[in-house]
């Protein structure tokens, strides 16, 4: 099964130069913990709720510090032509929770989670036991 079957297609972005108080409230206003920095229409870093924690409250940034400046720059990405097992095994290899999922020209696609895998693979073993106990 390929990465583009199992995706959120609606991604919540943000810009590099917005500030990180815009950031804060575009994630509280929809509800997720992370948005993908874009530039034009490619991702170019993901800022997450513990981002502005650590980064911008922790490091005493002000609020209106721009996104560019806390976010992960350079984030780890995978193609939504992969399978399931480059998925996991991209996962495990670079011990983040999250990846962004691009076509073949590297524009934004989607997001993955690991909870997002987790919950397929919990739906898919309550399959197989149901299968199993006939």
């Amino acid at each position: 099964m390929p990465v583009k079957d199992l995706i959120k297609r609606k991604v919540v972005v943000i810009e590099p130069d917005d500030p990180v108080k815009l950031a804060a409230k575009r994630m509280e206003d929809k509800l997720v913990g992370s948005l993908v920095v874009i530039d034009g229409d490619k991702p170019i870093g993901i800022i997450t709720d513990r981002d502005i924690a650590i980064r911008v409250v922790g490091g005493e940034k002000s609020p209106d510090t721009p996104v560019r400046e806390v976010m992960t720059k350079d984030p780890i990405t995978i193609s939504e032509d992969a399978s399931f097992f480059e998925l996991t095994k991209t996962f495990r290899d670079s011990a983040v929770r999250r990846l962004i999922v691009v076509d073949k020209e590297g524009r934004l696609v989607g997001l993955i989670s690991i909870d997002d895998v987790m919950e397929l693979l919990t739906t898919e073993f309550a399959n197989l036991i149901s299968a199993i106990r006939g």
